[in-house]
């Protein structure tokens, strides 16, 4: 069968299903949608039908391509919580990294769980900074107050897309001679003054869930422009085993036969032939996407600020060309409504909701666990956690249901 001709069927048949998919679900305007095509389908099919399905030469393409794109080195791997845990380790000296075990890290209280799971995991202390409730991003003068005698290094997040004040973030490391990494899963093509967000520390992650910047169903990447930090990264992608350096360790034990040489510790996270397919296709995507999303947030920022006197959304940061994640809202304390009395309004109207990421962390029952984690006031965080949620602007939502939505919204607050 010709590729023209599969690709055809596999259109017709991932139409049908999609069709069928919405006519059963609970929301006309849910968080998500699918942004992948026959292309990447074909792909996947084309790794499976000439069994390669195992990391191999389309991992290396898309590592080559994403590095060429946003500026570094590019490590693939399964997820992108998987990216936060390479990095956590790969900074540890028991890795060969700069920082000692135990170390305090400074990590954002909004930010997904795993980020801190991943700290804790790797040997060293978290302690949760506030946010900036404008920005909903990284407060610069809080994380002053945090540092102490303890702290080595910062795991600073690029929430749903925004970012803070990196130039002054980037001082502050280098004047404490602290550790800098990025969190950017939600931050994919944003930048500060120009400069790619994933680029200013030693190291950054990125996330390709279904509901990101970039699709790969699960996986994620690292961005380094560090050789060293890149080569450890890809030692504890795959086990300790140095096959997929560039630098093989020499032996002197001859009797290890070289193709099962393990030199490290390390786990396997490492990506599929499939996901890397899907991402070789996404990529070519990935701008015209983000202009979608563009004008979905002017829709919904035209609606926020019609309603003002009760909402408002994320202020974005000076000299930050922001890559929109997700749309969030903010009930304002004058608000005559709760928030949950507006969240139960859309969700039973067919707009779908979500607490921004999972809150403030430090509030979470399974921090409550862990004596490596501390926090001081979050009065930032506890704010957007009680009074702020988010809506989804992925680039595939029509007009006519963003529209919808605003309606919605102008009902609502026109009733108080």
């Amino acid at each position: 069968m010709g590729k023209r001709i599969l690709k055809s069927l596999i259109r017709k048949e991932m139409k049908a299903n999609l069709r069928k998919l919405k006519s059963q679900r609970r929301f006309f305007y849910p968080l998500a949608e699918p942004t992948y095509s026959e292309d990447e389908v074909f792909s996947a099919l084309n790794s499976m039908t000439n069994y390669s399905t195992t990391m191999w030469s389309k991992v290396k393409e898309f590592e080559k391509i994403f590095g060429e794109k946003y500026g570094g080195e590019a490590i693939m791997v399964n997820s992108g919580s998987s990216a936060d845990l390479l990095i956590s380790f790969a900074i540890s000296e028991k890795s060969g990294g700069p920082l000692p075990f135990g170390s305090e890290i400074l990590v954002p209280s909004f930010t997904w769980p795993t980020h801190l799971w991943s700290l804790i995991m790797a040997g060293f202390k978290v302690k949760l900074i506030d946010i900036n409730p404008s920005t909903l991003n990284f407060d610069l003068e809080d994380i002053k107050r945090s540092i102490s005698i303890h702290t080595k290094g910062i795991f600073v997040v690029h929430l749903l897309g925004n970012m803070g004040d990196m130039s002054g973030l980037t001082r502050l490391c280098k004047e404490n001679n602290l550790v800098l990494m990025e969190d950017c899963c939600e931050a994919l093509g944003s930048k500060f003054e120009g400069k790619y967000a994933g680029t200013f520390g030693i190291a950054s992650s990125f996330s390709f869930f279904f509901s990101h910047h970039l699709v790969t169903m699960e996986g994620g990447m690292i961005l380094t422009k560090d050789k060293e930090f890149a080569r450890k990264c890809r030692l504890l992608r795959s086990h300790g085993w140095d096959r997929e350096i560039a630098d093989p360790v020499v032996s002197t034990d001859s009797d290890i036969d070289g193709r099962y040489k393990f030199v490290s510790w390390g786990f396997n996270l490492r990506p599929t032939e499939l996901q890397a397919g899907f991402g070789l296709e996404q990529i070519k995507k990935i701008d015209f996407y983000q202009k979608l999303r563009d004008q979905n947030v002017k829709v919904l920022e035209e609606c926020i600020n019609r309603n003002n006197n009760y909402l408002s959304t994320m202020q974005i940061s000076n000299n930050v060309d922001c890559s929109w994640f997700a749309f969030p809202i903010i009930v304002n304390k004058q608000a005559p409504f709760s928030k949950k009395e507006l969240n139960d309004f859309l969700e039973k109207n067919g707009v779908e909701t979500r607490p921004v990421v999972a809150g403030n962390l430090a509030r979470q029952p399974g921090v409550a666990l862990f004596s490596e984690i501390s926090f001081d006031s979050l009065g930032g965080a506890d704010f957007i956690h009680k009074q702020g949620f988010y809506l989804g602007i992925h680039p595939t939502a029509n007009k006519k249901n963003l529209m919808k939505v605003t309606q919605l919204f102008n009902s609502f607050c026109g009733q108080w």
